[in-house]
């Protein structure tokens, strides 16, 4: 008896309905289609991974659920590796095509693709990955990637799915409980407080509320811990797991700005969206730098990859309030604005001599909203290892004066501060004895004594960065680098400013 045929319609980051062009495909097919994704053992264990990304995930396969419900329609998740839970399916059915987007990930993901792609040309199966955000696959130079960056994607028609005529295929139970997949761990499946929920309805409604009101103070509070929480339009989450499409917020853009009296703010937010499709595309580019420097050069730093200095720094027990707040802040919920996320690697890197690996994997935990193309690129930036960038170096002292001058992002996060003036939080260590006691805040009992003494270690590791950037070796990769990662209107700036230094 001869298989059903069928398409699979392999969910990965790009969990939502509206502009998804795989979908659209598939629905145009007519045959049809399971709506399927896999909660991979490999991947949830990945070092990368946190229990909070799974989280995230589920709900907002229970959100796409929820919207297909209108429709009659299902999609199915299971607790399996890809090639085996896709040879359970091609057991029972005759499986035509496999639609996925093209996912820049990790590179745990990248092989997985690439044994995906291996099986199905073994099986007969068409599988075909669409691209996303403007993202070009195998691309190894910059030139007129802007122009199409522009036109063959933001300005491009949007992917409409006309779910009407989706044919979805609905698997018999008694096949579901043959293959007896085991349980998803009932802690992501159960929701936890202060982190944003997963979704693309929960997307949208950060979307419009940003637009309609929180947008205000966009630019003015972009920088600040506390303010930013609400005036940023926190859609990060939503973006690095395509509940929403960053062309659908474009191209909602181009139709605000000519009309709205706040359009610098939305400029600026606008640029922001191009700069993601940019550093995503440096990791498509080059998969390698999630686990080497940009600038190979740079391995000869011998940062500390291990030991007390990196311990205090996770659990944001390093005497600097305003990393430790920031620190405890992603713990708790997962975000936290740039300037601090900046900030952390920074010191992280020029403070403590600690190594960019470490660094990056730590913070891909925490941060709700991990997106490796960003990622990877910004931790090697924010550690001085691309070897064209202005070094930038931020105080954490300097931040609390200039963006948490009364404490509150900092009092909230590091409670054994409760007490102390706002005038003591840059440097609480500098308090008197009788100021500790008063203040019931006693150094190295209350709250720990600052790691390093920052401005002499910085000085010190400054130097040591510098004569290695300032190296025949480091200028000699510089050229293939540029061609390679910056956009051709900024290479001239990047060959002018190698040797800049910015402390703020």
């Amino acid at each position: 008896m001869s298989k059903p045929l069928i398409n699979i319609l392999w969910f990965k980051r790009d969990l939502r309905l509206q502009d998804h062009a795989a979908l659209a495909q598939a629905a145009a097919d007519g045959i049809p289609c399971l709506l399927w994704y896999c909660f991979e053992p490999s991947l949830m264990a990945a070092p990368e991974m946190d229990l909070r990304h799974w989280r995230f995930v589920h709900e907002s396969l229970l959100d796409l659920q929820q919207q297909l419900q209108g429709y009659q329609k299902k999609i199915y998740w299971v607790h399996s590796e890809v090639i085996p839970s896709l040879a359970n399916l091609a057991e029972h059915y005759q499986i035509q095509h496999l639609y996925s987007h093209a996912e820049t990930g990790i590179k745990l993901t990248f092989d997985r693709d690439k044994a995906v792609k291996k099986w199905c040309l073994k099986q007969g199966i068409q599988y075909h990955e669409f691209p996303h955000d403007g993202i070009i696959r195998g691309r190894k130079h910059r030139r007129a990637w802007v122009e199409n960056l522009e036109k063959a994607y933001f300005k491009a028609p949007l992917a409409v799915v006309d779910l009407s005529q989706l044919n979805t295929l609905a698997l018999p139970k008694n096949l579901l409980e043959q293959w007896a997949y085991p349980p998803l761990p009932a802690v992501i499946q159960t929701p936890q407080e202060g982190f944003q929920p997963g979704g693309e309805t929960t997307a949208w409604r950060y979307l419009h509320s940003f637009f309609q009101e929180r947008g205000k103070n966009y630019s003015l509070q972009l920088s600040k811990p506390a303010a930013s929480r609400i005036s940023c339009s926190r859609l990060s989450p939503y973006l690095a797991y395509g509940c929403v499409s960053s062309r659908t917020i474009m191209q909602m853009l181009r139709g605000k700005l000519p009309h709205n009296a706040g359009s610098w703010n939305l400029k600026n937010f606008r640029s922001r969206l191009w700069w993601r499709s940019h550093f995503i595309q440096k990791l498509e580019s080059n998969w390698r730098i999630e686990i080497e420097p940009i600038n190979p050069v740079f391995n000869q730093l011998e940062r500390i990859t291990e030991g007390p200095f990196l311990e205090a720094w996770k659990l944001g027990q390093t005497g600097f309030p305003m990393v430790d707040a920031s620190m405890r802040c992603l713990q708790a919920n997962g975000w936290v604005n740039f300037r601090m996320r900046a900030m952390l690697v920074s010191f992280a890197s020029f403070a403590l001599w600690l190594d960019w690996r470490p660094i990056a994997t730590h913070l891909a935990r925490l941060f709700l909203d991990f997106e490796p193309g960003i990622h990877y690129p910004q931790i090697q930036m924010q550690a001085g290892l691309t070897g064209y960038h202005t070094l930038r170096i931020y105080n954490p002292g300097t931040q609390v004066i200039k963006h948490d001058p009364e404490g509150i992002f900092i009092k909230k996060w590091v409670p054994e501060l409760q007490h102390v003036p706002s005038t003591h939080l840059a440097e609480p260590w500098k308090m008197t004895p009788m100021e500790q006691s008063f203040y019931q805040c006693k150094i190295g009992q209350d709250y720990p004594a600052p790691l390093v003494d920052f401005e002499s270690i910085i000085a010190i590791n400054k130097d040591r960065y510098w004569q290695l950037r300032q190296s025949a070796a480091a200028k000699q990769a510089l050229p293939k680098l540029l061609e390679q990662f910056c956009v051709p209107k900024d290479i001239v700036k990047y060959q002018q400013q190698t040797n800049t230094y910015v402390q703020e």
